[in-house]
C-alpha cells in the first residue's frame, strides 16, 4: 500500500460561475495580480541542500531525493506526481544504433540481453518488496542507500512511491502520447512529431515491444559475447534494476549482465536524462536508462534516432517545499529547483503550475 500525502490549497478571492465557467473578479480598474513561479536547475542529488540552505523554496526531483528532503529536509509533499498521472510512465531503457554500433543480428542480440538482465533484476526487486524483510531486503535497501548516497530509512519509504516495470504496455504508450501532448500544448515542440502524421503514429515509430519479448526467452551465457556502453543517472531509485544487476554478491560474484553475457561500460552518472540524450547524441552510449519525457522531447526537437526498447518504473516523483510553505499558493513568486527542461519532474512542475493559472520563468527573467 502506498502512502502519499499532499496539501493543496489554492486561494481565490472570489469566484462566480457563468455557464460553467469560473471567473474570478478583481476590483474594477484592478488587474489580477501576476501568478508567477521561478525555477532554477538543481540536480536531484543536491536538492535537499538548497532547500535547507533556503535557496530554493521548493523542488521537483526523483526519489529517493524528495522522500531524503521530506524525511531529513524539513520538508514537505505538495503533490506527487502520481496524484497528477496516476501510473503515469517515467523511466525507460532507450537504445541508439550508429555506425560504430550497427543494428546487425550481434548487437540486437547484446541489447537483448541487455533487457534480459534488466528484467531480472525487476522480478528480483518486486520479489523482495514483497517479502518486506529477511536479507534479501536489508540488501536491497543497503544497495539503494550506497547508490544515492541516502539511508536504508529513505530507500523504504522511497520504494513506497515507485512501481517498477519492464514491460511497454499500451498504458505506457498512452502516457507517453500523454507527455507528447503536454509537450505541444506548453509550447516545448517545435518541430511537429518527429516526422510522424499525429502522436500516435509517433509515439508507436518510437516505441519496440519486441525486445521484451525476445529477452524472456534469453538463458546465461558462459562467454561475454560483446560490449554495451550504458548510461544511467545519477543516485535515480527508478532506476535501482541496473544498481541491482550490477550487484556482484547477489549473482554468483558476477554482475547479472555478465551472466547473461554482457560487459558494461558506462560514463560517469549523468544529471538528468537531457544529458543522457546528449550522451547518445554525441555518440557516447548504445543504451541508456532515462526519463521518457526526455526522451520525447530530444527526439522532436534534435532528432536523435533513439528507440524506446522497456520501462523501467511509474510515479516515482514529487514536488516538495521547505517548512513552512504547504502548497502551490505559497510557491507564487517563489524559486523552485528541477533537473532541467525536457525531464519528467520540470514537465511536472510546468504542467502543474500552468493548470492552476501560473506563468512558470526561469531565474533572472
Amino acid at each position: 500500500m502506498k502512502i502519499k500525502t499532499a496539501i493543496i490549497a489554492v486561494v481565490v478571492v472570489a469566484i462566480i460561475v457563468v455557464a460553467g465557467v469560473a471567473v474570478v473578479l478583481w476590483p474594477t480598474g484592478t488587474p489580477a495580480p501576476a501568478k508567477v513561479i521561478y525555477w532554477t536547475q538543481i540536480a536531484p542529488v543536491n536538492q535537499k541542500a538548497a532547500l535547507l540552505a533556503g535557496t530554493v523554496d521548493a523542488a521537483v526531483g526523483w526519489e529517493p531525493y524528495s522522500s531524503d528532503a521530506i524525511l531529513n529536509g524539513n520538508s514537505s509533499a505538495v503533490i506527487w506526481s502520481d496524484q497528477i498521472w496516476p501510473h503515469h510512465p517515467c523511466c525507460v531503457i532507450a537504445v541508439k544504433y550508429s555506425t560504430s554500433f550497427p543494428a546487425n543480428a550481434t548487437n540486437i542480440n547484446l541489447v537483448e540481453r541487455v533487457v534480459k538482465a534488466d528484467i531480472v533484476a525487476t522480478q528480483w526487486i518486486l520479489e523482495t518488496i514483497q517479502e518486506g524483510s529477511g536479507a534479501n531486503y536489508t540488501m536491497m535497501l543497503n544497495m539503494g542507500a550506497a547508490f544515492s548516497g541516502t539511508s536504508p530509512t529513505v530507500v523504504q519509504d522511497a520504494l513506497n512511491h515507485i512501481e517498477y516495470q519492464y514491460q511497454i504496455t499500451q498504458s505506457s504508450k498512452d502516457g507517453m502520447a500523454n507527455f507528447t501532448g503536454m509537450f505541444d500544448s506548453l509550447g516545448q515542440t517545435i518541430v511537429g512529431h518527429g516526422g510522424y502524421s499525429n502522436i500516435t503514429n509517433f509515439v508507436n515509430g518510437i516505441t519496440n515491444t519486441s525486445y521484451v519479448s525476445q529477452a524472456m526467452d534469453i538463458a546465461p551465457s558462459a562467454t561475454i559475447l560483446g560490449t554495451i556502453r550504458l548510461g544511467y543517472l545519477n543516485g535515480d531509485l527508478h532506476q535501482f534494476a541496473r544498481v541491482v544487476a550490477m550487484n556482484t554478491t547477489l549473482w554468483g560474484g558476477q554482475t547479472l549482465f555478465h551472466k547473461y553475457g554482457v560487459a558494461i561500460t558506462s560514463p560517469a552518472p549523468m544529471a538528468n536524462g537531457g544529458a543522457v540524450m546528449d550522451a547518445f547524441a554525441g555518440g557516447n552510449i548504445d543504451m541508456g536508462y532515462l526519463g521518457c519525457p526526455p526522451a520525447i522531447l530530444r527526439r522532436i526537437n534534435v532528432g536523435t534516432p533513439i528507440t524506446i526498447i522497456a520501462m523501467v518504473n511509474n510515479e516515482g516523483s514529487a514536488l516538495v517545499a521547505r517548512y513552512p510553505i504547504h502548497s502551490l499558493a505559497e510557491l507564487n513568486g517563489k524559486l523552485v529547483a528541477t533537473p532541467g527542461p525536457a525531464s519528467i519532474q520540470h514537465l511536472l512542475l510546468l504542467y502543474y503550475a500552468t493548470q492552476n493559472g501560473y506563468t512558470v520563468k526561469l531565474k533572472g527573467t
